[in-house]
């Protein structure tokens, strides 16, 4: 019964852990919003491999150098620099198109959505962290008392389940909902997201000068 329990309380950890916006979840509504629903699926199977791996970093301890510093503000310069390029891509195709062509690269692509998921994820390195909450957080409350192998194993996967899941379904319910919305409007929302992966670049760059200094 505990086993059960453990997978099913890392599959909603993950669920849960996935709401807040970040630069995956930008991506994907950017691409599930435009249409492109297997483009932006492809984005959330970077995101989950990416995951995965950071996962097995944090419980298996085959990284540690990613506590260094200086490691860390590379992994966040190189996030502001590819965040800052895909925001001035979506802010220029936002205000070039009166209507959105649907034959941008970027978008129809799916090979560069997977590439999109997995640069956004490999970038932000602080998912380490997250496993390793998740880890105490399960020992503390007792569901967890000896973290073997197995349990790892499987509070990756179904952590990663849960947060590939969220991604899902918020893919799937903004391409249903794209066809109540005007190309105007759709014009506006895609500025707001070009607007908020800049913001997401400046915020990447700052914490890099941070862990510089």
């Amino acid at each position: 019964m505990r086993p059960f329990l453990i997978v099913v309380s890392a599959f909603m950890l993950g669920f849960v852990a996935a709401i807040p916006a970040g630069p995956v979840q930008i991506e994907v509504a950017r691409r599930s919003i435009n249409g492109r629903l297997e483009s932006s699926l492809m984005v959330i199977l970077g995101a989950f491999v990416v995951d995965i791996f950071y996962g097995v970093i944090a419980f298996f301890g085959i990284a540690p150098f990613l506590e260094k510093k200086a490691v860390m503000a590379v992994f966040w310069l190189v996030g502001a620099a590819f965040l800052l390029t895909l925001s001035f891509v979506v802010i220029k195709d936002s205000a070039k198109h009166s209507e959105f062509d649907a034959e941008v690269k970027h978008l129809t692509k799916k090979r560069w959505g997977l590439v999109s998921g997995l640069t956004l994820s490999v970038v932000n390195p602080m998912m380490i962290l997250w496993w390793l909450m998740g880890q105490r957080l399960f020992m503390d409350i007792g569901l967890i008392t000896d973290f073997t192998d197995y349990i790892a194993v499987s509070f990756l996967l179904a952590g990663g389940v849960g947060l590939a899941s969220y991604l899902t379904l918020l893919s799937v319910f903004l391409y249903w909902t794209k066809r109540f919305i005007s190309l105007p409007k759709m014009r506006w929302i895609n500025l707001s997201f070009g607007v908020v992966l800049f913001l997401l670049a400046v915020y990447f760059a700052v914490m890099s000068i941070q862990a510089l200094v």
